[in-house]
């Protein structure tokens, strides 16, 4: 993946993939890496955003509405993690 198409995605959906990184985050996990207090916020700006554009999965999706619900990255979020990983090695 080039700088330029890093530079075409999403700066939240960006954060989001940083923040899970290769774990299976709630999203009480994820709000505590991303020092974010509002779930809601969360939500709708960085976890939509991610799972509608592939990058983000549920790790229940037979329970949408679980309290343990979690996410992780799909293959897709981690060739983009690794590309960020690679950016700021340089």
């Amino acid at each position: 993946m080039t700088s330029e198409e890093l530079k075409s995605i999403n700066p939240r959906v960006l954060r989001l993939i940083k923040a899970l990184g290769t774990e299976t985050l709630t999203r009480r996990g994820i709000c505590g890496n991303m020092e974010l207090k509002c779930r809601r916020s969360l939500w709708d700006n960085y976890v939509m955003p991610s799972r509608d554009a592939g990058y983000v999965v549920m790790a229940y999706p037979a329970h949408p509405n679980s309290p343990d619900q979690a996410y992780r990255l799909t293959q897709k979020g981690l060739e983009v993690l690794k590309a960020l990983q690679e950016e700021e090695g340089r």
